[in-house]
């Protein structure tokens, strides 16, 4: 996936945006990597199975707060609360990551 790939995938629309978009995706890369330690992609360089899928959503949620400070704001009734973004591995991206993870006996 592409930094504008990304932005596409998540429909915002801000100034430096795109490049927002590539550090997230360099960020999620790196989760990723760590969590696996390495063995997401095969001997060609290539993603694994649902790897690039946990690599776009990790990498959203980081790009819809890049903050990653919780924050609300409020007019008259109306009120927008923004979570931290990017607050750990689902238990979705957990179960596909981990056919790849090395674990200690």
């Amino acid at each position: 996936m592409t930094p504008e790939d990304l932005v596409k995938f998540t429909g915002i629309t801000r100034p430096e945006v795109v490049s927002q978009a590539e550090t997230a995706l360099s960020v999620a890369e790196g989760i990723v990597d760590a969590y696996t330690r390495g063995r997401h992609v095969d001997a060609d360089g290539e993603y694994r199975t649902g790897v690039e899928g946990v690599v776009t959503t990790v990498a959203a949620r980081i790009l819809s707060n890049p903050e990653q400070v919780s924050s609300r704001e409020q007019a008259g009734p109306y009120s927008l609360y923004r979570e931290a973004g990017y607050q750990g591995l689902s238990l979705t991206e957990q179960l596909i990551l981990d056919r790849y993870r090395k674990r200690g006996i």
